[in-house]
């Protein structure tokens, strides 16, 4: 079984926290979406199982920003700030950087996301944890209009991740703002093969001929 977390929740009583540590532990799935890493922020083995958090009480005790530079190397800031940001909706790049994993395998090196949020600055304790795919959050491009203070990192920031939770398996998409954003066609495939990953460990499914390039967006209803 799969559990989809895809929202910013209250906090879940104590024995329900324990029963899902001890469910992830012993080999389950959990697939996040989007807002889900907004989530609880002070349950330290959620923030395990997730990777990297955003807002949600985190902010610079909660570990590093994570990231890839320029030069391809993953980063691990320690900077003093805030924990989430993003800037105005806007179509953008995602950089495959595990093509030979099982989610990512076949899948375009760059294709063109729908209008989305950028999600950036997101803290966590990062272990056993891969970055699958990233965006760039561009200095002016992912500035958020309502707080000037901010800018975009200037950095390629993690979009998909896989972490491994004792034997239990996540796949973490930051991708899926709203309606048109999750008919991209590039977020319904990484999530289908995400959750089967999640899953069995295993990706079947075969990669769609719509799927975006890097010149155009492609997006279809769900179920279509």
């Amino acid at each position: 079984m799969v559990t989809n977390l895809g929202f910013d929740a209250a906090l879940w009583p104590e024995d329900t926290r324990k029963a899902f540590e001890d469910y992830m532990k012993n080999g389950g799935g959990l697939m996040v979406v989007h807002a889900a890493n907004n989530s609880w922020g002070n349950w330290d083995e959620y923030n395990k199982m997730i990777g990297l958090g955003a807002w949600g009480g985190r902010d610079t005790s909660s570990g590093p920003y994570v990231y890839y530079n320029d030069a391809g190397e993953v980063v691990r800031d320690n900077t003093d700030g805030v924990c989430g940001s993003h800037g105005i909706e806007y179509e953008f790049e995602i950089t495959t950087r595990e093509n030979e994993h099982p989610i990512m395998k076949g899948l375009p090196a760059k294709w063109l996301h729908t209008q989305d949020e950028l999600y950036e600055r997101m803290r966590g304790p990062f272990e056993n944890a891969t970055i699958l795919a990233t965006a760039y959050a561009d200095v002016e491009k992912n500035a958020p209009p309502w707080d000037a203070s901010v800018k975009g990192l200037g950095q390629h920031v993690p979009m998909l991740m896989t972490i491994n939770y004792g034997k239990g398996r996540v796949f973490h998409t930051t991708l899926g703002h709203f309606d048109y954003s999750m008919e991209c066609v590039g977020f319904i495939t990484t999530l289908q093969r995400g959750a089967e990953w999640a899953a069995t460990g295993k990706v079947t499914q075969e990669v769609p001929e719509d799927f975006p390039s890097t010149d155009k967006t492609v997006s279809r209803k769900w179920g279509e």
